[in-house]
């Protein structure tokens, strides 16, 4: 066993201890990424990986975290937090995990569900794993849980800090009713349990370092690297320009009104040492599913000042210590009960993004152009005649990012808040009564400059059922991704349903409809801004723009 050094020390004391622990913890990350995606039920998880994972020391705060989706990581710590105020540290025994999806208190939206357990050492707590999943649908008005209403509890079961597993045994109390409020409770059931193992995964990994190096080194590596994010976000901090720079935007609307009056304003500045992150003139809460959450919000101010100063800056709590976000009460981008939130962490939080980066290039500091501001969400749910059982799909669709100074934007891919991986057609197809007539990129839609933006996608599918129940959320239908430095703003994005008579129908950026058998719905997101207004010797369409098309 190596002797521990003290925290603020053991960088310069044992570095290659220090850089081999801290590489494990995050090694320990994607390992419970990969369990997780093995053992889930839903291809939302095993096959797109919308889930994210993390290791936290015992006040809740993030160590290490997995390469995995932002805004589910910002928030991490709020929700770690919120759990350990529902359920103190000493009530935390080995083999136990919290489940907790409540977007009031840290959680994202309710689909997603978050799964912390304790990792213990002679008697008391280490560290702490866990993960958040994506559940496909977690009940409420529609299938999917994510559509336009207009109160938190038609999105679906609100879930407070809740010990799910005592001594490496389910609470089948809790699960009975929870999985009593799911459309498709066998694949909730296989997803829970697919969390648990990787949070299994997580914690044995962390015994092994614990056993390797000791505990007390354990906690100075994960001090330690905390602050050393610190002090490498804190430089990039100091060289942010004096003054105070502004942007805003405007949604396209919640489903219910449209979105001239949804403003997102936010205002930088540098004050004693730290970036001050401030929404004055942010609107006020709306009636629909866009109002973001203060966890949400915050993980987009994080996410968004890591990539304009933050270069080699490893993303933890200790990153976020000098960013301060100031928010109004009761407004667009703190959201409180009883105001629905389902949108805001697939929508709002990319448009809060891209405020932010232009805020940012206002001062210099950061030029990439709007992107398309959005996850491009999209629910299915309905009865298969064939099995006779209820079926769900989430899914969601790529678009353009925004050109920078030295590069193109990227086609058709989930951008900023998301990370999430295409999912296959080929097994959408296979499990669900609908097929897909084209899956393609926008050539030309990304905005033209110097470099130009990224490509959107269309994607148009087909039921073979009817009542077919579909819900939209996108953005970027009214409000095009900015260009940048003199760069044209990107395509507009767009949704139309095609009869099968013939008859066209356009659909909002937030809306519902129902397909009979032979219908399609037609999603086509937004381009990236162009970067520049020195358009290049050569044209070109988009590096990817290739398509497959069915006849």
């Amino acid at each position: 066993m190596i002797a521990a050094a003290s925290p603020s020390g053991i960088i310069k004391s044992d570095p290659v201890t220090f850089e081999v622990v801290r590489g494990g913890l995050y090694q320990a990350c994607e390992e419970m990424k990969s369990t997780i995606m093995r053992a889930a039920f839903s291809p939302l998880l095993s096959l797109s990986a919308d889930l994210s994972c993390a290791i936290l020391d015992p006040q809740g705060d993030v160590v290490a975290q997995g390469n995995d989706i932002p805004v589910h990581l910002g928030a991490m710590p709020f929700t770690a937090r919120a759990m350990l105020r529902g359920i103190p540290p000493a009530a935390w025994n080995q083999g136990d995990a919290v489940l907790c999806n409540d977007p009031y208190i840290g959680g994202t939206h309710l689909p997603d569900m978050t799964l912390m357990s304790p990792v213990h050492r002679d008697g008391r707590i280490i560290a702490f794993v866990a993960c958040r999943v994506h559940w496909p649908d977690v009940g409420g008005e529609v299938p999917g849980s994510s559509s336009v209403t207009d109160h938190i509890l038609k999105e679906g079961m609100r879930v407070p800090p809740v010990k799910i597993m005592e001594a490496d045994r389910l609470n089948m109390a809790a699960v009975t009713i929870l999985l009593a409020n799911m459309r498709v409770p066998e694949s909730r059931f296989g997803d829970l349990q697919a969390q648990c193992a990787g949070n299994r995964r997580g914690i044995a990994r962390l015994s092994e370092l614990i056993a390797r190096y000791g505990s007390a080194t354990i906690t100075s590596v994960m001090e330690a690297t905390q602050d050393h994010s610190e002090k490498s976000l804190a430089a990039g901090i100091a060289t942010f320009p004096d003054g105070r720079f502004s942007y805003e935007e405007t949604l396209d609307g919640d489903g219910y009104s449209d979105g001239g009056e949804l403003r997102i304003r936010v205002s930088l500045r540098r004050e004693a040492g730290k970036l001050v992150v401030d929404f004055e003139g942010t609107s006020g809460p709306t009636r629909g599913p866009v109002n973001a959450p203060f966890a949400v919000t915050a993980s987009a101010v994080y996410y968004s000042v890591l990539a304009a100063l933050g270069a080699g800056t490893l993303p933890n709590s200790g990153a976020y210590r000098n960013i301060d976000v100031r928010v109004p009460k009761m407004s667009l981008v703190a959201a409180e009960p009883p105001y629905p939130v389902v949108s805001a962490n697939t929508e709002t939080s990319n448009r809060i993004v891209d405020v932010i980066l232009g805020a940012f290039a206002q001062a210099g500091a950061f030029g990439i152009a709007g992107s398309y501001g959005s996850a491009a969400v999209y629910t299915l749910g309905g009865r298969d005649p064939q099995t006779g059982k209820s079926f769900v799909h989430y899914e969601t669709i790529g678009g353009g990012l925004g050109a920078g100074p030295r590069w193109d934007g990227t086609d058709g891919m989930r951008v900023h808040m998301g990370n999430t991986m295409n999912l296959p057609i080929e097994a959408t197809e296979a499990a669900l009564p609908i097929r897909f007539d084209c899956y393609a990129l926008m050539p030309g839609s990304g905005g033209r400059g110097q470099h130009s933006g990224g490509a959107g996608s269309v994607k148009r599918l087909r039921s073979l059922i009817d009542h077919l129940e579909v819900s939209i959320l996108i953005e970027r239908t009214v409000s095009p991704a900015r260009g940048r430095n003199g760069g044209a703003d990107g395509a507009l994005a767009h949704v139309r349903v095609v009869r099968a008579a013939g008859a066209i129908e356009e659909v909002p950026s937030k809306g519902r409809v129902v397909l009979a058998a032979q219908d399609a719905i037609e999603i086509m997101t937004a381009g990236g801004g162009g970067w520049g207004d020195r358009p290049r010797q050569w044209e070109t369409q988009s590096s990817g723009s290739h398509a497959w098309r069915r006849s």
